[in-house]
């Protein structure tokens, strides 16, 4: 036999099946492990896939961040969203106007977000994913006209989420009434009637039920811009470095950072995200007491291996073992309690990861915002999952291999003998 002895020995120890309750106790042992493990890996696949569709849906329908004028309108935006175009790492840039509305249909009422858009560009970004072609052109088609008088016929187009529809009861070709209660001077609350030519479905219930699109030049006509636009939607490279990419290149349009105010997607969903990631790590802690709970049950096993063991022991010492080697035998027993938890508990919460992802966990779009449970399972978690039971398992057997490696050969057998001897009268 070419593995050494402790290994050899090791071995045979945590297959023994002279006395079964050892037996039975490793299994649970291991089963603890593994259950650990397996909460683990698949409650932080479910907050991955959480974060990831937040974040796959925001900048889907949002632009990497805004560029506002600070305090007031921005009324010279063709030229700087030229500028913006020429910087490194900018790819996109298109002005919008944004603000709160009501929006009111014959069977329906409900408070959205109101953004003017241009339909050529809107077609460049993102939000074409989820919005027909043919609803940009229809905006774009319906737009009056300068020096033309409005049709009681032919009214701006709108765009309106899948959840808003439901809420409106309103379809394509219907129309609604937009109000916005920031009159201006006039005294009296705005109101305009617009055409729906398109629905789009993002599958995030905040987008659905609460944005509405309409054309840009529609937009300051409805709010008295005239040329002017609430800011400018700026795409970037790198959407996780776009507050910084952005920040830049708006100082080499401007050198004065007082001017403009820039606003990236990590800034207004903060709350979002800080919540998701907060939750993670709170129920990852939680599940990770399954895990220590498993390492004592390590140490009560090895406890037991080590009450059984030491008549073996103390011959094995007789022969010249030494503590070093004892040592061993019962850290390899530790060893591979931990290793095939953590082992079996990776590949059962890998297999429950990817049973939820085929088939998929329908959720409530309205308190949870998708409409699908999501996963995604990334190696580097999951490595660190495993070796973290692996370094509990590991420092669960630290102590009783170090009681078995300093246990003398006449206390292993008078231990023995003791034990038999307290269970001789049970067995009469």
């Amino acid at each position: 036999m070419n593995l050494p002895y402790e290994l050899t020995i090791a071995l045979r120890y945590i297959r023994s099946r002279r006395r079964g309750p050892v037996s039975l106790i490793t299994l649970i042992t291991i089963a603890g492990v593994a259950v650990g493990v397996t909460a683990l890996t698949v409650v932080t696949s479910v907050w991955n896939g959480f974060e990831t569709e937040f974040l796959e849906k925001l900048l889907g329908i949002s632009s990497h961040a805004m560029v506002l004028r600070s305090g007031d309108v921005l009324r010279e935006h063709e030229e700087v969203a030229e500028a913006l175009r020429k910087e490194p790492g900018i790819e996109f840039v298109a002005p919008f106007v944004f603000s709160e509305v009501i929006a009111q249909s014959a069977k329906g009422v409900a408070g959205v977000m109101f953004k003017g858009v241009v339909p050529s560009l809107a077609k460049e970004t993102s939000l074409a994913k989820f919005v027909d072609a043919s609803a940009f052109d229809q905006l774009e088609r319906r737009k009056r006209r300068p020096g033309t008088t409005p049709s009681a016929d032919l009214h701006p187009g709108v765009l309106i989420g899948h959840e808003l529809k439901e809420m409106l009861h309103a379809s394509v070709g219907d129309n609604i009434t937009l109000v916005s209660p920031y009159e201006g001077g006039s005294g009296k609350p705005r109101t305009g009637v617009f055409e729906v030519v398109g629905v789009f479905h993002t599958g995030m219930f905040e987008f659905d039920s609460r944005m509405v699109f309409v054309e840009l030049e529609e937009a300051q006509r409805f709010f008295s811009l005239y040329k002017t636009v609430s800011g400018l939607e700026v795409w970037s490279s790198d959407p996780m470095t776009s507050r910084r990419t952005i920040t830049q290149a708006i100082r080499n349009v401007d050198p004065n950072p007082l001017h403009y105010d820039v606003r990236d997607w990590a800034m207004m969903n903060r709350g979002l995200f800080g919540a998701v990631k907060t939750q993670k790590i709170l129920i990852s802690l939680v599940l990770g007491f399954i895990i220590l709970v498993a390492a004592f049950n390590i140490i009560s096993t090895l406890i037991l291996l080590i009450l059984e063991k030491g008549r073996e022991i103390a011959v094995l010492k007789s022969l010249g073992a030494t503590n070093r080697s004892i040592l061993w035998v019962f850290l390899i027993d530790g060893q591979i309690v931990g290793l095939l938890g953590c082992t079996s508990g990776v590949a059962l919460g890998l297999i429950i990861c990817a049973v939820l992802g085929e088939y998929g966990l329908k959720l409530d779009p309205r308190v949870y915002y998708l409409e699908n449970l999501p996963i995604v399972v990334r190696p580097l978690e999951v490595t660190l999952v495993a070796l973290g039971a692996m370094l509990a398992s590991t420092l669960a057997t630290l102590f009783p291999a170090y009681k078995a490696a300093i246990l003398r050969p006449v206390q292993g057998l008078t231990q023995v003998a003791g034990f038999r001897a307290r269970e001789a009268p049970r067995s009469r």
